[in-house]
């Protein structure tokens, strides 16, 4: 379908749309006769070589002028260039000369008039396609399209009498050139990567014996209201001789997927999402994803990133695959980090995807919503942006997010800045900076919405140590800890917790049911989430036993900015120091455990490890000075690993046990006294064992979206 290839050549950067063989009319006309000139229009419009079909095309009308299937050639030829001015004179001439056999350039017609913004008349056109082409099962999907375009218009006039208090500007020409600029990404304070193809001018280029610029990311600075281009991005990202675009980081900046596009062998021109890691300050060599995602035969493009309850990416993207609602979908797929895998993709759904196309999503993870750009769902015009609030395939209906982010020409590339008052889209309406004519290419365009409540929640989390933990020792075996455990001074264990995970939940205003959102990592003790205004949230966090507390508050009636300070929360925490445990006895200068050691064990390792089954404990022994600093490291090694075998045999999971021997290194008494003769004592306290909790089991479920 047209509609389709039109969005095709903006998606897949289509070079033939700003470069070609210059071609002139006059010397065509003298060259070829007027079939050969028919024959090459016909060549150059299958090959994709728009400028050059237009010119032949023209050229031929000139000669032979009032041919429906020329006029129609051409009007088509002048909508995939968003040419629409041109466009609706030939579209309209072609279906006036044979009305019967041209009746689809009349429903073309009727869209460039939606485009322009001359809703009255084609509503008019619309109205009269719908009529004629009641009976003709060949333009079926043309009808609904058309009554959908009209469900567009009505809802357009209804917007217009309701104008809302946002501002939008076109960025200057530090960022925005005569060819399509695209993809506006921010980044840190005040910077703004973006794709662009950074040409001032109309480049004519032998597609056969020249090399054609690429489109690459950019970055520049905002200074005041002005911006400064900083060049190019990165150029490990950027590669070399391949058009590259459509980028977004995941939640900890530490991944840039994006995406690389080039011709097939059948001219088609196909996309792949690669992506590349941040280590050591530096962008490495960017991998292309495996082809559960980037699926043979079909192109996948333009990835945004949202994140799991495990922390995980999960990607968005735009494929043309099959088993979809039809056109370009929205698919999406999260990052399984057991299994070090992406899962199998999924359809978004009938609410974010129509028969139509969707493209450019972005994903707010704050808001837990999704925005992009449609020509499927009722709009003003072309491509109008969208949002859904959601995840995976759970979404509410799409709200079109109306004038004057949306105009009657192309929107795409919503984008929010972290503060959500401020944003980006690209837009071919009327007043950019024009190439061949005005709505040839997208310019970036910036906006603030002046009724923007910035809502957040704040608040501490406090660490308790669970002084209960050791509670589940016998006493009948009267061992004595290096702390007196059972009588510990909670006031003394209480403190700030640092990088402890905190979950932010909203409720769903329809189901009822909680939404994971995202997670926080106090720093240094607190933690921090921008909120949506109107919902009900809650914060979860567990202890280390997995036992959740919740603290809910709502935005429903938080009618002007502000930031929400809740009351502090209280978890149980392990310990951290280690702990010794006397009368584990070994043979003289061996290894193996005595009868003793293993009741000793039976009563108090074993019991807390049954106890507290998601810990991970490590067994250390020491020794005191007697023979080399070789032998003892070795013999603590082995009698520590004799306790974790013990363990092993009475059911403990391997994983949960770690042994360490330290040989004579960490005393905690002297080995002799001061005047240097023998210190029994000393040397007995040395030789011991300890243990510590050095972190938990990962035992959390899989748990992303509910229909994954």
């Amino acid at each position: 379908m047209l509609r389709y290839f039109i969005v095709f050549c903006f998606l897949l950067f289509t070079l033939n749309l700003v470069f070609a063989q210059k071609n002139n009319q006059n010397e065509i006309s003298i060259t070829y006769r007027p079939g050969q000139i028919l024959k090459l229009a016909k060549t150059a419009q299958k090959e994709g070589d728009i400028f050059s079909a237009i010119d032949y095309y023209k050229t031929y009308e000139e000669l032979n002028p009032g041919r429906p299937k020329v006029q129609a050639a051409l009007g088509e030829l002048y909508l995939k260039e968003k040419n629409y001015r041109e466009a609706q004179k030939y579209l309209f001439d072609s279906y006036k000369l044979d009305p019967k056999k041209n009746l689809k350039a009349l429903f073309y017609y009727a869209e460039c008039l939606k485009t322009l913004g001359e809703y009255d008349e084609a509503k008019k056109q619309f109205n009269s396609f719908i009529n004629q082409a009641k009976k003709n099962k060949d333009l079926t999907e043309e009808i609904k399209i058309s009554r959908n375009h009209l469900k567009g218009i009505d809802s357009t006039e209804l917007w217009q009498n309701k104008p809302n208090n946002t501002i939008v500007k076109l960025l200057d020409k530090e960022i925005n050139k005569p060819h399509i600029d695209f993809s506006p990404i921010p980044f840190e304070d005040n910077k703004l990567i973006w794709g662009s193809l950074a040409e001032e001018e109309v480049k004519y280029y032998d597609p056969n014996k020249d090399e054609l610029p690429v489109r690459k990311f950019y970055i520049a600075k905002r200074d005041g209201e002005d911006w400064k281009n900083l060049g190019e991005f990165d150029e490990t990202i950027n590669g070399s001789n391949v058009n590259t675009g459509n980028g977004a980081f995941s939640a900890d900046k530490k991944r840039f997927y994006f995406t690389r596009c080039a011709k097939d062998f059948n001219n088609k021109v196909v996309c792949k999402i690669f992506v590349s890691n941040y280590e050591d300050n530096v962008w490495q060599d960017p991998q292309e994803l495996p082809e559960t995602i980037n699926l043979p035969g079909s192109t996948n493009t333009m990835p945004t990133v949202g994140v799991s309850r495990l922390n995980t990416d999960v990607l968005y993207f735009v494929s043309d695959r099959e088993n979809g609602q039809g056109g370009l979908d929205i698919w999406f797929t999260y990052y399984d980090s057991k299994r070090k895998e992406w899962k199998e993709p999924k359809n978004c759904g009938k609410r974010i995807n129509t028969p139509a196309n969707e493209l450019t999503p972005y994903y707010n993870i704050e808001t837990k919503t999704l925005y992009f750009s449609s020509d499927g769902h009722p709009g003003m015009g072309g491509l109008d942006i969208f949002k859904a609030f959601g995840d995976g395939k759970n979404f509410e209906n799409a709200l079109n997010l109306r004038q004057p982010i949306n105009s009657s020409f192309d929107d795409l590339y919503f984008i929010l800045e972290n503060n959500g008052q401020r944003g980006f889209f690209t837009s071919n309406r009327d007043g950019g900076y024009s190439l061949r004519h005005a709505n040839c290419c997208d310019d970036v365009y910036e906006f603030i919405d002046k009724d923007y409540i910035n809502i957040a929640v704040t608040g501490k989390i406090f660490g308790i140590t669970d002084s209960a933990f050791f509670k589940t020792i016998e006493k009948e075996y009267q061992q004595e800890m290096a702390l007196s455990l059972n009588v510990l001074d909670r006031s003394d264990d209480i403190e700030l917790l640092y990088n402890y995970q905190v979950s932010l939940f909203m409720i769903d205003k329809n189901s009822g049911k909680e939404l994971f959102v995202k997670n926080d990592f106090t720093t240094p003790g607190y933690y921090f989430f921008n909120l949506e205004q109107g919902f009900d949230y809650f914060i979860s966090v567990k202890d280390y036993n997995k036992k959740e507390k919740k603290l809910p508050f709502t935005t429903k009636n938080i009618t002007r900015s502000d930031t929400i300070v809740l009351d502090a929360i209280f978890v149980n925490t392990l310990p951290e120091q280690s702990f010794i445990v006397k009368n584990i006895y070994y043979e003289f200068a061996k290894s193996e455990l005595t009868t003793e050691a293993k009741k000793t064990i039976d009563n108090t390792i074993f019991k807390i490890l049954q106890a507290y089954p998601d810990i991970i404990i490590e067994i250390s022994s020491h020794t005191d000075s007697i023979d080399t600093e070789e032998f003892n490291m070795k013999l603590s090694q082995a009698r520590a690993q004799s306790v974790v075998d013990y363990l092993i045999n009475k059911g403990i999971e391997s994983e949960r046990l770690v042994a360490k021997g330290y040989g004579k290194n960490f005393p905690i008494a002297p080995n002799s006294n001061p005047d240097g003769s023998d210190n029994p004592e000393g040397r007995q306290k040395n030789r011991r064992t300890e243990f510590k909790v050095i972190g938990q089991l990962n035992n959390e479920e899989e748990v992303i979206y509910e229909d994954y």
